[in-house]
């Protein structure tokens, strides 16, 4: 790797310091005399939502055995398995960029690490996308929770489509119950490209006063390589790929009132998209601090965050001849906090009124350096206020929230090339006039849900949502800018936020014995129609009418712009589940129209991710073995869609496919557990959805052909 600033010794950071306090953790809580630990055994399925089906919203979430043992850590498969939610996949890049319900890129939607903002972006050529894109490792994933529409709270400051939350590893997905010592490994080998992928965590607790202090750090690697399609055909953009991962975490708990948890994970890797003949070395570092405090009363619920992204990204050219932009360097750095109090009054005559509200701030800023190309310098900020309460009395309750987003971007005009407009021409570009605009929106959220009997509840929700405008496309300088130059034509500060107005109607429905003694079964179903103003994309000019920086003779240029009119985005949803203890099933569907405006590069400048219509995920399995035994098979199918391609919104038609997996596990004991998985069955090929230009110009199918992943965890 070239400047490899992600050493192995940081990768071993996290577990060298947790095995060193596992060393020194004294006293470490003892096992009872004669007291007997049973065997814990993850049940699997669907059978009880996971609890979102007591939740009048559109969320979806996965746990742990679904993403490492059902879909083998691919996040992306996690994803697309949830009802409108989907991902821009291309073959050769390993970053996860979340779309929901037709929206994605430039923070539309909100995606996270334990819960903080990924905002990392490379727009400018060498597959290059406006995308954010989230770098993790697979095997530190236990967890992602989305939600779609309107977030409350800290997660949808600013946010237009929803939020997705990727959860990491903590003390209690490591020890056993009843441990306060242990270790875990995982370790994956396979055909196909998948060549292995491993994992080594530590953990420990111990007594601290009236309460413990936990500590957990972890190693994980995978290690990837081309793979065949099911034609046979080795897919040439699909290169190697080896990320790296490390974590440490420290839960801090005085008291049964108070906790404080510290965090940090690291993430390195290093590949060769096929479109862009440059290798990428990305590293990205994530830190958290967390503070909760209650004291069990009614008034204070507290909960304090504060929070730290940087994400790195160099071109590697060595090996291409008079590259120009090898050494391209780029940092996004992303800093904030958010502080919430929850409130409970029992208003009497079976009325209750809950309360929360709270304050939240984002520091989002790029820098790059002389080779920047077309990626602009210029900060973000955003900050909000926002409160939500839910008025309860009798089987109805009336949420009402209230938020105020503020947001100021800042950046400069452009760059003057070295030896031009008075530039040194020994030194590096000089940056041009600073611009700074700034703004904010009031968005209401209502909703009303009724519970007329335990089994039943329906809800409507109207609510407002908008995205401020960012540095990446208000200063964008247009073209790749060789030497980091730009011309402020290609700027447009005059930007506004993107508004989306939505209405949603839901009901949940769950029920128990409906087939089978003990059995349980639960189902969500939502619409959702959204109308969006101001939406922003990419237009060229010829005439001066959108570029507001045009003038006679500056010939064609192109800008971000806000377009007139509306775009109306609408579809449903429906997820459900059934468990009866020996057999289960799962299922999502998706039938929506969320068709996008085409910009003028659409597909190369600005790939707006256009969706199939309509996309399902059915799981079903038995359990044998006194349910320490499952297999299941799953059918994902996707309908037919279109990749953009020069603003040609059906340039290249991507047929529809239906594909079929297998997948087991056996819990041997407490400390051992086998898993196998077995992708694409019948070996079909096709061509992924929303993957990207780059793969439908290659005239190869890029979906992976049938692949064998078997696993193994031990826990101590």
């Amino acid at each position: 790797m070239k400047d490899d600033r992600f050493h192995t010794s940081t990768l071993l950071a996290g577990t060298a310091m947790a095995l060193a306090l596992l060393a020194t953790a004294a006293p470490v809580k003892a096992q009872e005399p004669g007291a007997t630990l049973l065997q814990q055994i993850n049940v699997e399925g669907d059978g009880n939502g996971d609890g979102v089906v007591d939740v009048p919203a559109a969320v979806s979430k996965a746990d742990r055995v679904k993403i490492q043992e059902q879909f083998s850590g691919n996040a992306t498969q996690v994803l697309r398995s949830m009802p409108g939610t989907f991902t821009r996949e291309p073959a050769d890049q390993p970053g996860i960029i979340v779309n929901i319900r037709g929206l994605q890129g430039m923070g539309r939607v909100n995606s996270m690490i334990d819960g903080v903002p990924q905002t990392f972006r490379n727009l400018s050529g060498h597959a290059g996308t406006f995308d954010n894109m989230l770098y993790v490792e697979q095997n530190m994933l236990v967890g992602v929770d989305v939600s779609r529409g309107a977030v409350s709270g800290a997660e949808g400051m600013g946010t237009l489509a929803g939020a997705a939350n990727f959860r990491t590893l903590d003390v209690d997905d490591v020890l056993l119950p009843g441990k306060d010592v242990g270790v875990m490994s995982t370790v994956r080998i396979g055909t196909n490209g998948f060549d292995y992928s491993r994992l080594l965590a530590g953990a420990a607790r111990t007594d601290m006063g009236e309460g413990e202090i936990g500590v957990v750090g972890a190693i994980s690697d995978t290690k990837k390589s081309p793979y065949e399609n099911g034609d046979g055909i080795i897919y040439p953009s699909a290169g190697d790929e080896h990320p790296k991962s490390g974590l440490f975490k420290v839960n801090i708990e005085p008291d049964s009132d108070r906790k404080l948890s510290l965090g940090g994970i690291w993430y390195g890797s290093e590949f060769l998209p096929g479109s862009s003949g440059y290798n990428w070395v990305v590293e990205n570092q994530t830190y958290t601090a967390k503070y909760t405090y209650k004291p069990g009363n009614d008034l204070i619920d507290l909960s304090a965050n504060a929070y730290l992204n940087i994400t790195d990204l160099e071109f590697d050219g060595s090996s291409i001849d008079g590259a120009a932009f090898d050494g391209r360097k780029g940092t996004n750095t992303t800093t904030g906090f958010d502080i919430t109090n929850r409130m409970h009054f029992d208003l009497g005559s079976a009325t209750e009124l809950k309360l929360s509200y709270g304050v939240a701030y984002s520091h989002d800023e790029y820098e790059g350096n002389a080779k920047r190309g077309a990626n602009a310098d210029g900060t973000l900020q955003k900050a909000g206020a926002f409160s939500e309460a839910t008025l309860t009395r009798g089987i109805f309750d009336l949420t009402g929230g209230l938020r105020y987003d503020y947001w100021k971007v800042d950046g400069i005009s452009g760059y003057d090339a070295p030896g031009s407009n008075g530039c040194d021409p020994d030194g590096d570009p000089c940056p041009g006039d600073a611009i700074s605009r700034h703004g904010g929106d009031l968005n209401p959220k209502i909703t009303l849900s009724a519970r007329p009997f335990d089994w039943l509840q329906p809800y409507v929700t109207y609510a407002h949502t908008s995205r401020p405008p960012t540095a990446a496309e208000m200063f964008y300088p247009g073209g790749h800018s060789f030497d980091g130059s730009s011309d402020p034509v290609n700027n447009n500060p005059n930007l506004v936020p993107e508004q989306s107005r939505g209405w949603e109607l839901g009901v949940n429905l769950k029920g128990d014995d409906l087939l089978a003694a003990g059995d349980t079964a639960w189902l969500k179903v939502g619409y959702f129609h959204n109308r969006i103003s101001d939406y922003i994309t990419y237009r060229t000019d010829a005439t001066g009418t959108l570029c507001p920086n045009w003038e006679p003779g500056d010939g064609s240029v192109a800008c971000w712009v806000n377009l007139d009119g509306t775009t109306v985005m609408k579809g449903l949803e429906i997820e459900g589940g059934y468990d009866a203890g020996r057999y289960y099933a799962g299922f999502s569907l998706t039938l929506a129209d969320t068709d996008q405006p085409q910009g003028s590069s659409s597909g190369t400048t600005s790939d707006t991710g256009q969706l199939p219509d309509d996309f399902a995920t059915v799981d079903v399995g038995m359990r044998f073995l006194e349910e320490a035994l499952t297999v299941g098979g799953r059918m994902r199918y996707v309908g037919e869609s279109k990749q953009a391609f020069l603003g040609k919104p059906d340039a290249y038609k991507v047929d529809a496919y239906t594909l079929f997996d297998v997948h087991a596990s056996w819990q041997i004991n407490e400390n051992a557990k086998v898993f196998f998985n077995v992708e694409n069955v019948f070996d079909k090929a096709y061509m992924k959805a929303n993957s990207g230009l780059s793969d439908n110009l290659a005239g190869i199918n890029n979906g992976r052909g049938r692949t064998f992943i078997f696993g193994a965890t031990a826990r101590f």
